[in-house]
Parts: C-alpha cells; sequence; structure tokens
C-alpha cells in the first residue's frame, strides 16, 4: 500500500508517471482542494486506465464531496482522508478476499448490500455509472456476487455469505462451518465467543444499523445533487489583430539597462584594433666623393724675375680636368750659363678641383699653367700620376617615399577598420553590429617616420595601426521593448493570445556612436471572458437565447443537460463555461472536452 500526495498545479501526465514507477499493488492518491486534475472526469478515467493497466488498485482521498463523485464516476475508490483509506485497507486485509469487485461493478457490488434502495434510488450514476458519494472499487464485507437482501441477523448480509473470525480473532468451538458466518464478521445468533460476550453480541447489530442508515442518506443526497441539471457554455472568443505598430527603438552605449517608456536599449562597445604593413622601396640616392691629389713642378724661363704662383692656383689637363695648389710657392728666375738658359722649378701639391675618378690622371698630362700665368715663361708638369679620386653613390630613403608609403597604408588601414566594424563574426553573441557608428582613433606608425628620412636603405618596411570601435546592439532587447509597447496598447477587456505577438528588428541607422533600431510589432488580441457574467447572462435561459445573449463574445454553444430541459439551470455551480481556442488562432486556453455521454463531465467545476 503507498499514499501518494500531489501538487495542486501537478499534470495528469506526471500523477501517472509517479504511479507507474510504485512497485505497491494498491495506491491511495491525495488530490488536494482545486487541484488542475480535479477539474475533469478525465483525468479520473485516464488515472482508472493506467491504473488498470498495470494491475494496481488506485484509490482517490479527498475532503472535496465533489471531487470524490468525480473519481466515483471513473470506477475508483474514493475516502474523505487518509485515515479512512487506511482504516478501509485495514478491513479488507482482515476481510480477505470476499472483496466486491472494482472499476465498473462497482456499483452492482454495493446494490447486492442493500445500501442504495432507500428513497428509492437508483444506485447508478449518470451514463450507468455509480452515484456522487458512491465508494466504488473499494470493499463491500460480507456479500458475494450474486446475493441480495439482508441477513435477518445482523442487516448487513445474507446467511451462508462468506464471514471471518469473530472479534477473537477465531471461530466459536463448535460454531458451524465459517464460510456460513455472516459478512460482519460477529458470530451467529446463539453461538459464542472467546473474546466476545454476550452483552458486545447485542450491541453490534445497532451500530451496524445506524451506520448503514448514515451512508444511505449520505448516498441518497449525492446521487441527488448529481442528478440536477446542469449546462455547458463553450465559448470560442473572436480574435482581432492589433498594429502593426511601429516604434523606434534606440540602442545608446551610455544606456545601462531597458527603459520601455523611453524605447530606450544598452548599446554595446565593441572595440575594432586594426593594423596593416608593407615593404617599400627607396628611391632616393646620395653620392660620396673624394678628390684626386698629386704634385706639380712649376718651371720657369723667365731670367729676369722669381715667379710667385698663390695658393690655389689652377693647373689643368689638355682635357680640362683642374687640380688647385694647396699652399703657394714661388718659382725662381732662370738661370743663363753661357749660352745655356736654366729654368728655375718649384714642386707644389695639388689637390682636383672636382671629386671622382676624373682626378686620377697620368704622369706629365697636367701642362696647362694657370690663366694669369705666361705660358712663355712659364711651364708646369706632374711627374707622376694624381690618385686618390673616388665616387659612391647609394639608395637612401627620402621624404617623398615615407609620404607615398604613409598614404598606401593609410587607405588600406581604413577599409579594414570599415570591413571588421561590419563583420558579424566580431559582434558579441546576440548583438548585432552597426557600422554606420564605427570610429577609428589616428594611426600610429611604426617605426618612426621622421628616422626614416634619410636612411641608406634599399627598401623599408612600415606599418600603420589604429584602435577603432563600433556600437552592437541585442536584437531580442528591442523585440522585448516594442513587444511591452504593444502590450501597453491592449484595449480594456482584452488580452494578447498567447504566441501571436511577434516583432520585426529592421536595419539600424547610426547616430554618432548610437543607433536607431526600426521595429514593427503585431499580435491577436482576444476578449477577456468574465465566467460570472456569462452565468448571469444564460442562467434560466433557454439554450437558443443564452447564446443569443453571449454571441457578441464569438462562436458559442450552450447545452444543457438532461436535453429535455427546456432552460439553462439557475445554481451557478451546475453551470460549466468551458474557453476553447477560435479558429483563426489556436492559442487560447481550452477546457477538458465534455464526457462522451453529452453530459458534464462530472461534477461542477466549483462547487459551494
Amino acid at each position: 500500500m503507498a499514499v501518494v500526495y500531489i501538487d495542486v498545479d501537478d499534470e495528469i501526465t506526471s500523477v501517472a508517471a509517479r504511479i507507474r514507477r510504485l512497485p505497491d499493488a494498491r495506491v491511495a492518491v491525495v488530490v488536494p482542494p482545486g487541484s488542475r486534475i480535479a477539474t475533469s472526469r478525465i483525468n479520473f478515467r485516464l488515472l482508472a486506465r493506467e491504473a488498470a493497466g498495470s494491475a494496481r488498485a488506485l484509490a482517490v482521498v479527498t475532503p472535496d464531496a465533489a471531487v470524490r463523485a468525480l473519481a466515483a464516476a471513473a470506477g475508483m475508490e474514493a475516502h474523505a482522508s487518509v485515515a479512512e483509506y487506511e482504516a478501509s485497507e485495514a478491513a479488507r486485509a482482515t476481510a480477505g478476499p470476499t472483496d466486491a469487485p472494482a472499476g465498473g461493478d462497482a456499483a452492482a457490488g454495493a446494490a447486492a448490500t442493500g445500501l442504495l434502495v432507500a428513497g428509492g434510488l437508483a444506485a447508478g450514476g449518470e451514463g450507468g455509472e455509480p452515484a456522487a458519494g458512491v465508494r466504488s472499487g473499494g470493499p463491500v464485507r460480507g456479500t458475494a456476487p450474486g446475493a441480495s437482501g439482508l441477513a435477518p441477523s445482523t442487516g448487513i448480509g445474507p446467511a451462508g455469505a462468506g464471514g471471518r473470525p469473530d472479534a477473537g480473532g477465531r471461530p466459536d468451538d463448535g460454531a458451524r462451518d465459517p464460510r456460513a458466518r455472516p459478512a460482519t464478521g460477529l458470530p451467529p445468533a446463539g453461538t459464542s465467543s472467546t473474546s466476545a460476550g454476550r452483552r458486545g453480541r447485542r450491541r453490534w447489530p445497532w451500530a451496524v444499523a445506524a451506520v448503514l442508515t448514515v451512508a444511505v442518506l449520505a448516498t441518497a443526497g449525492a446521487v441527488a445533487y448529481t442528478a440536477l441539471p446542469s449546462a455547458i457554455v463553450t465559448i470560442r472568443p473572436a480574435t482581432e489583430t492589433l498594429g502593426p505598430a511601429d516604434l523606434v527603438v534606440r540602442a545608446d552605449p551610455a544606456t545601462t539597462s531597458i527603459d520601455v517608456a523611453a524605447a530606450t536599449i544598452p548599446g554595446l562597445t565593441v572595440d575594432i584594433p586594426v593594423e596593416v604593413s608593407d615593404t617599400f622601396e627607396a628611391t632616393g640616392t646620395k653620392k660620396e666623393e673624394t678628390k684626386a691629389s698629386g704634385t706639380v713642378t712649376f718651371i720657369s724661363k723667365d731670367p729676369t724675375k722669381a715667379n710667385p704662383i698663390p695658393a690655389g692656383s689652377i693647373v689643368r689637363t689638355a682635357t680640362g680636368v683642374g687640380f688647385a695648389t694647396r699652399t703657394g710657392i714661388t718659382v725662381p728666375k732662370a738661370k743663363i750659363e753661357g749660352l745655356t738658359i736654366i729654368p728655375g722649378t718649384a714642386s707644389v701639391r695639388v689637390t682636383a678641383v672636382k671629386g671622382g675618378p676624373e682626378g686620377n690622371v697620368e704622369a706629365n698630362t697636367i701642362s696647362v699653367v694657370p690663366a694669369e700665368e705666361e705660358p712663355v715663361l712659364l711651364e708646369v708638369r706632374n711627374r707622376a700620376a694624381t690618385a686618390g679620386g673616388t665616387r659612391k653613390t647609394t639608395t637612401i630613403v627620402t621624404q617623398e617615399d615615407v609620404d607615398a608609403a604613409m598614404k598606401a597604408l593609410d587607405k588600406r588601414l581604413r577599409a579594414r577598420f570599415a570591413d571588421a566594424a561590419a563583420d558579424p563574426a566580431r559582434a558579441p553573441e546576440g548583438t548585432v553590429l552597426v557600422p554606420g557608428t564605427a570610429l577609428m582613433g589616428p594611426p600610429v606608425a611604426e617605426p618612426d617616420v621622421e628616422g626614416l628620412v634619410g636612411e641608406e636603405v634599399e627598401s623599408f618596411d612600415l606599418t600603420l595601426s589604429a584602435n577603432g570601435s563600433v556600437t552592437a546592439y541585442a536584437p531580442a532587447a528591442a523585440r522585448s521593448v516594442a513587444l511591452a509597447r504593444l502590450a501597453a496598447d491592449v484595449p480594456d477587456g482584452y488580452s494578447i493570445v498567447e504566441g501571436t505577438a511577434a516583432a520585426e528588428v529592421g536595419e539600424a541607422t547610426a547616430v554618432e556612436t548610437m543607433a536607431d533600431v526600426p521595429t514593427t510589432s503585431t499580435a491577436r488580441i482576444v476578449r477577456t471572458i468574465d465566467e460570472a457574467a456569462v452565468r448571469d447572462l444564460v442562467r434560466g435561459k433557454s439554450p437558443v437565447d443564452a447564446a443569443t445573449a453571449i454571441s457578441s463574445l464569438g462562436e458559442v454553444s450552450v447545452r444543457v443537460w438532461p436535453a429535455f430541459f427546456p432552460t439553462v439551470t439557475t445554481a451557478d455551480a451546475r453551470i460549466e463555461i468551458r474557453i476553447e481556442p477560435s479558429a483563426d488562432d489556436g492559442g487560447v486556453s481550452a477546457s477538458a472536452p465534455p464526457g462522451a455521454d453529452g453530459a458534464p463531465s462530472g461534477s461542477p467545476s466549483a462547487v459551494p
């Protein structure tokens, strides 16, 4: 034996699963007041089917008489408390295999005891099911299949029905066959018991009679209540379209929370670092030259005077290569010895006027005296070749080279930044980048371009980098604001049909570092049904007039039970209101479908 306690919000599927996992053959389900399961007879039929499929005896324990009637109608044993259920189980264990059939045969077993014949009421409920208040599936002690009537000695069962030992736990010595004892377990009249005296035996029939009287009265009341006229009012509310409503939601990085009234959501600043680099050719040149040098000798043929040659005097080769004297000298005058003139001579170091290898001349090639000298009286010769004249050309980086490289890299850097700011992969999960909000900082060159100018290299490497950012926003946040504003526009007396509200998000536009996100939202709305007002409108009217009175609510139908009853009952507790999905939505919760017999499914959902 196991007792399962369920919660108010438990679904029938979860309860069935819990029962299925139990190893016990007998299970009691404790249903609290207001339980969702207790709203329909179908739920109890499903429980009974689950119990039958797993070979379990299932009982329902609830203080609500209407819910017990639902359980009994589904063919299950019903008790008002756990203590009552445990007492019944204890009695069943003592009675042994003489219990009455369970499920759909419960009414027949009860009828065999004579409990449901008082007042002329039939034992069966609607559609042949047990009446409300009848505990079906439980032990009916002292009866056997096909038995009828009351036993003369006890009022409970006929003589010869299966019995059990007396209060002492064993049969009286000399008693008849135990199977012929009364169903109450009391010894027959005229016999003795080892554990109960004559006085105790006399009181038992009166006590049992009192209990049976109370049971008959309670059963009669429950059957009469269940037989009251009832009505089912089914409403399929018509739905309407709300919207489309356009709203621009602003994503602002300076905002930290969603503001529905201001239609703002937080914007997210996403850092975008970028870098480009390349190698560039140097186009400048640098020439380095050294001047050739040597020694020249001046020869004077003038016997009249010495000839001073100042420093810097230029002598040349016949091809025009000039050399300057490094110092001033004086060439002595020539001597005459007899008929021979002996020239005066003086030598001096000279340096080529221009650098380069052109100053490297052969010996005796410097022959042109300075322009201010008289070549007839003065001659010049280089007795040895001049040397040391060189020229070296080096490639260098110019300012123009650096400027062109910076321009090319800057263009590539900005293009790369724009691509990165529009790359969806850079957006954090659940967000969208707004490229128009991208902002790049000043580029930084590496190495310093000022140090590059004049560098003696064939080529140079240059890197340009920058840090930037772009604003991102969450479309889900924009939709939530749009739907919240749409919900605020729902007219009084209406509600949004579940699952029909939707908002579309368009392409955002940049406003500096902020983004304006266009949204369009729509929903289906349905009129809120006031069940009390519906009961007021249909109470006491014919089904046709009742349906007309509430026709503005949508597609309606009104059914009465019994079908021949001309008007809707005036008892609110017997008017069941069902809200079912409309043909054009499918999001409105519907009540349980009607019973197979067309009558309200079990007792009303609200019992006074």
